[in-house]
């Protein structure tokens, strides 16, 4: 119990912190690299001047309830290295090392295990909920403060932050394999992968598009052994590995993070960075690292007075979006003729909503195709944001949603049509009336013209 008294203790503290404290607010200072992607301006949001960033811990793991108790800013490379050692997972983990369980549950987290356990926020349990006014309140699905758990998906801070979260966990083994299947038109690889969602002998689906004619349908299980387990940090890039080898082994910790090593995609294929993967310790090799690095690169040339934006020529383009699966060949078509990527790939995982989620109304039991791209795109439009413009106008005709981490540039009266807006203000001076926070819309949408 030595860490739950630690927890308390903290939290203690906290609340004292800020009640004696006249005017003081709270905010996140992660110690690990941001994962939002906000690249148009956003309006100012003011700032707390008491941190919750020693809320980074892991409280207990419940082997025989298959549950883990963390703070809320625990990143997923300690909580995914802990659970494992119980031969344990939480049912969506994603794929950054660096990103946090709170960050995850009021954004929307999403993995190659979604077909089946939803999102992030589906495998909550409880949560206590620092206010903005300082009080900290325990929510679950069945209190008096349900409706705040469910409306902390997609709510990105403007309810609160999470101190400290209890989810779900699922029996794990040591290794996967996996089967990497190609397809050459989008007809095929959209049955083959329908049919695998219903596949019980499939532990993690996903899919990666490079063009018309290269699809790769990634269906992975779980092994208690393997002989010839693959490397994803010196020898091999995950996205590349998948075009040419047919059965990959991985340890389940490097499968779960396999894209964190390259940031995705975005490490760049020269000498310089070959030879950076190949000596650098496994340490550096995370997508933290990376953009910690170019974050300080840029700065460093900007004061130089050096332009270290895109060329004119590219559009940072790093969403996702979802849709009905009915209709996600329509998207994809229009992904694959509108956008132009450098022979990148888009990623696509089925996703099944488990629970209403305020601000994130989705239908639940449905199916539905999540399409990401995380890279620059090429463009040849004077609007700088063309390309992300187009394709959420096509998600939103499509009937779907997009996530909030990365830049949108919707109207207020758009934005609360889509994303639950009425049902979200009633909340919201639920548990702000003093609108000490910024509102969802203030938060994560972009305001400025093109």
């Amino acid at each position: 119990m030595t860490e739950f008294m630690d927890y308390e203790n903290k939290k203690s503290q906290l609340v004292n912190q800020l009640k004696n404290s006249a005017g003081s607010r709270a905010f996140l200072k992660k110690k690990t690299a941001s994962n939002l992607f906000r690249y148009m301006k956003n309006s100012a949001e003011k700032e707390g001047n008491v941190a919750v960033s020693d809320f980074d811990q892991i409280i207990k793991i419940d082997p025989k309830n298959k549950t883990l108790d963390v703070e809320g800013l625990a990143s997923y490379e300690n909580i995914v290295k802990a659970t494992l050692k119980y031969g344990l997972l939480p049912t969506v983990a994603p794929e950054l090392k660096h990103i946090t369980i709170g960050g995850a549950i009021v954004g929307i987290g999403i993995e190659s295990t979604s077909y089946k356990y939803g999102f992030v926020h589906d495998g909550l349990l409880e949560a206590e909920v620092l206010l903005p006014n300082g009080k900290v309140v325990l929510c679950t699905a069945q209190n008096d403060h349900a409706d705040l758990f469910y409306s902390l998906p997609n709510s990105y801070g403007t309810l609160g932050y999470i101190l400290r979260a209890k989810i779900k966990l699922y029996p794990a083994e040591p290794f996967v394999k996996i089967i990497s299947e190609r397809y050459d038109n989008l007809v095929d690889f959209m049955d083959a992968m329908l049919a695998a969602t219903r596949d019980q002998n499939i532990s993690f689906l996903e899919g990666l598009v490079f063009s018309v004619q290269e699809f790769y349908l990634l269906k992975t299980q779980f092994v208690s052994h393997a002989n010839d387990v693959d490397d994803i940090y010196k020898k091999n890039i995950f996205y590349k590995l998948i075009q040419k080898k047919n059965t990959i082994y991985l340890t389940t910790e490097d499968y779960i993070f396999r894209y964190d090593p390259d940031w995705f995609w975005n490490i760049p294929e020269t000498f310089v960075y070959s030879i950076f993967r190949a000596i650098a310790p496994k340490k550096f090799r995370n997508s933290g690292f990376y953009k910690k690095y170019i974050d300080t690169k840029n700065r460093l040339l900007s004061k130089l007075g050096i332009n270290v934006s895109l060329t004119a020529l590219e559009e940072t383009l790093i969403q996702d979006w979802q849709v009905p699966w009915k209709k996600g060949p329509e998207l994809m078509q229009f992904a694959l003729e509108n956008i132009d990527l450098g022979g990148k790939p888009w990623a696509i995982v089925p996703i099944q909503p488990l629970h209403s989620a305020t601000s994130y109304p989705l239908r639940l039991n449905e199916l539905y195709f999540n399409l990401g791209c995380y890279c620059a795109s090429k463009r040849n439009h004077t609007d700088r944001f063309y390309n992300t413009k187009i394709m959420d106008e096509k998600c939103f005709a499509l009937t779907g949603l997009k996530m909030l981490y990365s830049s949108t540039d919707l109207t207020r009266d758009r934005f609360e049509e889509l994303y639950n807006g009425k049902e979200y203000r009633e909340i919201k001076k639920k548990y702000d009336p003093e609108a000490i926070v910024d509102d969802l819309y203030n938060k994560v949408i972009a305001h400025q013209s093109s």
